[in-house]
């Protein structure tokens, strides 16, 4: 009994690992973020593609899908309102609260583009000129403002239409405006793409200045000074022209704060810890970094917070989970083998209890075959207890009875054993020499 109850507590010891391993080492179906990214074929597009790309051939957890929006304000909605994972959104985008930063994934600049023979050369000469700007709510239609409030320009005199950046360059390229503000980043495919068709029709773009980027910095915390460099869009003839000054605005990767830690920290260590692979299949990858916490700036999530740490605890976070089914499968088999042990020892109890009550019902025998002299009634009382004594070896020997149990059961017998012998002597003692010998 006890043989089989040992076995079947192996059994469940080894059911019990075996899941546990089966759990902790089972490929599961890697987690799937969608990354909202702005429009098709822009720069941010092209770099989270080449990640996802990264992603597939290096995690075993995550996998990214790529979501084409019209920008960042509507990508800042779409985490917010949990209908993507992740987004890239502009530094001044005012997000909600359940939005966390993992990382920047680059910089955009604010652009103003005049048409050459518009002769637009600086902020102020926008007075009386058609200018198009994005729709309102967006990085660039808030920064244009922001600057012709610092530099207090007639906005009066400016015939101000928004709409999206793409429709306004098609009207920049067909003369219905004069110039365009947009923030992109710079040589966005889009940006070179509408210059060559304008130099193919005789004209050419010019890039306007934008002065005292340091200045606005104060009322516009998440811009920085930048410069878009001579012969950035193109080398000869160089455009721009000359380095021209403007602001700059970095590129969050956001999340919402109900993504799994565990898929943005993995997520964080291929984007830095692959990140010189990265930037061999593209340069946008050196943009990367890791968010900035010298001033304003959005929280960051726990999952890279864990990365930039260093902190990558493998069995404590990576594994909290499969570490806490082990324990309960281990708790489980602890309580089972208690339960168990509990059992074994009231049946070992139970066990001696009833020798020893065959004890007592023995010694009480003797007690009256020793009164009445019964001779034979007390040779009786001998052989059940050798009996006795043999089947509580046998159950001693298989363990049915305890060490501690067979040794109080020993003292007994022995007493037992000692008062019948007593009893045999006393009786044949009173008895005639002829029936003494027979006895």
């Amino acid at each position: 009994m006890v043989v089989g109850s040992y076995a079947l507590l192996a059994a469940l010891a080894v059911a019990a690992a075996v899941a546990s391993g089966w759990y902790v080492f089972r490929e599961t179906p890697p987690v799937t973020l969608t990354v909202a990214v702005g429009g098709r074929g822009g720069n941010i597009d092209q770099l989270m593609t080449e990640v996802s790309d990264l992603v597939a051939s290096q995690s075993r957890t995550i996998r990214l899908a790529i979501v084409h929006t019209d920008g960042s304000a509507t990508n800042a909605r779409l985490v917010a309102e949990g209908k993507v994972a992740m987004a890239s959104v502009q530094a001044d985008i005012m997000t909600a609260p359940n939005v966390r930063v993992v990382a920047v994934v680059g910089r955009e600049h604010f652009q103003l583009i005049a048409r050459r023979s518009s002769q637009i050369r600086s902020l102020r000469d926008l007075a009386g000129k058609r200018l198009a700007l994005p729709p309102e709510g967006t990085s660039g239609n808030q920064n244009f403002f922001a600057l012709a409030q610092h530099h207090d320009l007639p906005l009066g005199e400016i015939k101000v239409t928004a709409g999206p950046v793409n429709d306004n360059f098609a009207a920049l390229e067909r003369g219905d405006i004069d110039a365009i503000a947009f923030v992109r980043a710079l040589r966005d495919p889009a940006t070179i793409e509408a210059m060559r068709r304008v130099q193919q029709r005789g004209d050419a773009f010019v890039f306007v200045p934008v002065e005292q980027a340091s200045a606005i910095r104060l009322v516009k915390p998440y811009v920085t000074e930048s410069s878009i460099s001579q012969g950035t869009y193109q080398g000869f003839p160089p455009v721009p022209e000359q380095d021209t000054p403007t602001l700059a605005i970095g590129i969050n990767l956001v999340a919402g704060a109900d993504v799994p830690e565990a898929a943005v920290e993995e997520l964080t260590r291929i984007l830095f810890d692959e990140q010189l692979r990265l930037a061999f299949r593209t340069p946008l990858a050196a943009g990367i970094a890791r968010p900035s916490q010298g001033g304003p700036s959005l929280p960051i999530h726990p999952g890279a917070k864990v990365y930039y740490d260093g902190a990558k605890p493998f069995l404590l976070v990576r594994y909290r989970d499969e570490i806490t089914f082990l324990i309960s499968m281990l708790t489980i088999a602890y309580s089972g083998l208690m339960m168990l042990r509990l059992q074994i020892r009231n049946r070992r109890k139970i066990r001696v209890s009833a020798y020893n009550d065959k004890l007592i019902e023995i010694a009480s025998r003797t007690q009256e075959a020793q009164e009445v002299g019964d001779i034979a009634a007390l040779h009786r009382c001998r052989s059940d207890l050798n009996l006795l004594i043999q089947r509580v070896m046998k159950d001693f020997s298989e363990e049915r009875i305890s060490d501690q149990g067979f040794h109080v059961f020993s003292l007994s017998w022995e007493a037992v054993r000692a008062s019948i012998a007593e009893a045999i002597g006393e009786v044949r003692a009173g008895m005639p020499e002829t029936r003494r010998s027979a006895a």
